[in-house]
């Protein structure tokens, strides 16, 4: 898998214990899958814990938009 450098944007608001963040990831080179960048709204305990929810539902999507144009291949092969 390829390392894709990532520019964050973040709000973060704490309320109690819990924070909401809300992160606009943008890649900062051409991807292959810009449809997986965008804005999120995570809720955490602690705010890495809500940046790394939100890089992990980036990496989520991309795998899952990889695993989706593998099985579009495969079918028009087939």
């Amino acid at each position: 898998m390829n390392d894709i450098d990532i520019d964050v944007n973040v709000t973060a608001w704490k309320i109690g214990p819990v924070i909401i963040m809300r992160c606009t990831a943008t890649p900062t080179a051409r991807v292959s899958h810009p449809e997986c960048f965008g804005r999120f709204t995570v809720i955490a305990l602690s705010c890495d814990g809500a940046i790394r929810k939100c890089m992990r539902r980036v990496a989520m999507m991309c795998a899952r938009h990889s695993a989706c144009e593998r099985l579009d291949r495969q079918e028009a092969r087939g």
